[in-house]
């Protein structure tokens, strides 16, 4: 009977003894907790998912992601996922915003926000995303066109200046080069970005030297009439330029020395002054001497627009209009009937005689069109080009015939 109830005390407690790790295993849980893609295994007796958070030093914030839900019983073996929020300070094309975000890492984020691998990122994109707030630029690509060294370059672009691109496409500039936009300037997209490449180089020619005309009144020989007495002949003058070049084509020139090969000899002329004698016409009325004017006068401005239409003709562009504008400007005010009475030069050009402009049609006298036809055909044939013969002008102290 003792030996029974010896036998019954000890099964109970040794049932005592197997029920005891039962209640422990539903206290003591073995946890997975994966915090920021980081995963380890713990121990815990919390019953909440935030219980054990807490307990492990992990704050759960409002921008913070867990799943399951804080509130969520704890069982053993269960999965708690911790992605905490990052602040992110962006600066998209000149464009800022705040975005929070519980991607671990800067490209991760950007690929939830919709950023392609294209786009410039002012951070490295493998990096990992501290707690803290990140600043990160983003600048995405702009379709510009670069027009340089005879070629255009079409070309999508995440560099922020003008400077940048250019170095992006292997652009060097020179010294004088320009370009249409600063360097400096951020990028626009669509928009046109122009180099033009500038050289100056010295240059040395041998050109005619014009021969001085001198002139005489002879009373015996009808006014408007003139006889060379003397034909003058060219000489020859090494002039040196600098030459400005732009994208290979001459924008300008300045002379700078001149040296007298040949001296031009004088040319002698008399002009008439013996008035012409009346005639009457059948109708009664009286003619014209030559050159009185018969037809109103084109004003200064409408002749030169006729100048410049010509002028485009001959292949001249505005530096060349710009000299022929300031040459007969001084040589006749841009007046089709502008005379000289002392040597008998006529119209815009000053032809002299005036007759010279016969050449170029009968109304020579009226027609500023005319005149001007000769006198640009005049300039070609003697000096190549208007800024020529106003370098001859201003050399020879206001007279380049």
């Amino acid at each position: 009977m003792l030996r029974t109830i010896k036998y019954g005390v000890n099964a109970a407690v040794l049932a005592g003894l197997i029920a005891t790790p039962v209640v422990w295993a539903g206290v003591d849980k073995s946890v997975h907790l994966v915090v920021d893609g980081k995963a380890r295994t713990v121990s815990t007796t919390a019953d909440q998912v935030g219980q054990v958070l807490a307990a492990h030093g992990y704050h759960v914030d409002s921008h913070d992601l867990v799943a399951p839900a804080e509130k969520s019983d704890v069982r053993d073996g269960a999965k708690i996922v911790l992605r905490r929020g990052r602040l992110l300070k962006l600066d998209v094309d000149g464009r800022t915003a705040q975005v929070w975000t519980t991607a671990p890492t800067v490209s991760a984020a950007l690929g939830e926000l919709g950023y392609p691998a294209g786009d410039f990122v002012s951070v490295s994109r493998s990096r990992r995303l501290p707690l803290g707030a990140t600043s990160i630029a983003i600048r995405t690509p702009s379709a510009v066109t670069v027009v340089h060294d005879g070629r255009q370059d079409h070309v999508q672009t995440t560099a922020p200046t003008v400077s940048a691109v250019l170095t992006q496409l292997g652009v060097t500039l020179g010294p004088v080069d320009r370009v249409s936009v600063p360097g400096n300037s951020p990028v626009h997209p669509g928009e046109l970005i122009r180099v033009d490449r500038v050289i100056t180089k010295q240059v040395t020619k041998v050109e005619a030297l014009p021969f001085p005309t001198s002139t005489r009144n002879n009373p015996k020989l009808t006014a408007g009439k003139t006889n060379v007495l003397k034909r003058g002949h060219q000489g020859k003058v090494r002039n040196t330029y600098a030459v400005l070049y732009i994208d290979g084509k001459v924008a300008g020139q300045a002379r700078l020395s001149s040296q007298t090969l040949t001296a031009a000899r004088q040319q002698i002329v008399e002009l008439g002054t013996k008035k012409a004698a009346k005639h009457k016409s059948s109708s009664g009325g009286g003619g014209s001497a030559p050159n009185t004017p018969n037809a109103p006068a084109p004003t200064p401005g409408s002749a030169k627009a006729i100048a410049k239409k010509l002028l485009a003709q001959h292949g001249w562009g505005d530096d060349q209009y710009s000299c022929l504008v300031s040459m007969w400007n001084h040589e006749s005010g841009w007046r089709v009937h502008a005379s000289n009475g002392g040597s008998g030069a006529y119209g815009i050009p000053q032809a002299l005689p005036g007759s010279k402009m016969a050449s170029a049609g009968p109304d020579w006298q009226d027609n500023a069109e005319t005149q001007i036809k000769w006198g640009l055909k005049y300039i070609e044939s003697r000096y190549h080009d208007p800024c020529n013969a106003w370098s001859t002008w201003q050399a020879h102290g206001g007279w380049y015939y």
